[in-house]
């Protein structure tokens, strides 16, 4: 693939990623801001401008399960919201006339997995919230209880793809646990400890689909 496009929610994130490969002909990076909203826009406007062979929501996410722990990464198979309800007819996550999980493309997952081969793989989930309770937390836990990391935008990344028949993939890292509520804590320690290390084998990833 020679064109990949990229949203990033985060500076830190987009300057760990393109510090390598800049953005170029081949990746382009765009700067989201943080949510869904933000997300979406971004891959409308990188579908629109640049007619990408994949679309990448590449950053950080907190783990949602135990043994995902900070700096490892997850490769997304899925994506689906924790915060939609759009009634009886649907379900919880479920936009209507959308399906229920968005999943990523086959190709780019298996490209990902020699390329991460450490990594994790499953379900992420999104929505407009850090995390807010042990409480919040288990309400997601009971509606995709298979949940390994939670972030604000990789769903909807995936569901503007799906709408374009965009082959998608996120991947991201995990920066913070919610287990023992000490999240600011370890989110602080990622930043300063694992980030470097942690995106740096990404760029591997991007080297591999380019």
């Amino acid at each position: 693939m020679k064109n990949i496009a990229i949203v990033c929610a985060m500076l830190k994130e987009y300057d760990l990623l393109t510090r390598e490969f800049g953005d170029g002909a081949d990746v382009h990076c765009l700067l989201s801001g943080i949510g869904k909203v933000n997300a979406a826009v971004a891959a409308e406007r990188l579908i629109a401008r640049y007619s990408p062979d994949c679309i990448l929501s590449i950053g950080v996410a907190g783990s949602f399960a135990e043994g995902v722990s900070e700096g490892e990464t997850v490769i997304v198979d899925r994506t689906a919201y924790h915060d939609v309800w759009c009634g009886v007819h649907y379900l919880p996550g479920q936009v209507e006339n959308m399906p229920l999980f968005y999943p990523s493309d086959p190709e780019l997952i298996a490209i990902a997995k020699s390329s991460l081969p450490d990594a994790h793989v499953g379900l992420l989930c999104t929505g407009d919230q850090f995390y807010i309770s042990p409480e919040e937390d288990a309400r997601q836990k009971g509606l995709f209880p298979d949940a390994l990391a939670v972030d604000m935008e990789g769903a909807a990344v995936a569901q503007v793809a799906y709408m374009h028949s965009t082959p998608f993939l996120a991947v991201k890292i995990i920066s913070d646990t919610h287990n023992d509520g000490r999240q600011k804590e370890h989110y602080d320690d990622f930043w300063d400890r694992l980030a470097e290390i942690s995106f740096s084998s990404i760029h591997k990833l991007l080297d591999n689909l380019l």
